[in-house]
């Protein structure tokens, strides 16, 4: 049996991952954002709460892969 180190990530811990801001990561997620990113994780709802807000995390792989596929094009980058 394997041990999976998949953990979900708060916002905070996203930011520390992804040298990005906070604001920087909600233009990622945001259709309507010039920077919009439909490759960045999904956020995962946390609460049940009917409300629009509400606890949110991303799955940790899902940002380590969105990093390493950052990371490669940057590299691959003839910029």
């Amino acid at each position: 049996m394997s041990v999976s180190t998949n953990r979900l990530l708060r916002l905070s811990d996203l930011v520390v991952r992804t040298g990005l801001s906070a604001s920087s990561l909600y233009n990622r997620m945001n259709p309507r954002s010039k920077y919009y990113d439909p490759s960045f994780p999904k956020r995962v709802r946390l609460s049940f709460s009917s409300s629009v807000r509400g606890a949110v995390a991303w799955e940790s792989e899902e940002v380590e892969a969105w990093v390493k596929m950052r990371r490669d094009a940057e590299e691959g980058c003839s910029c």
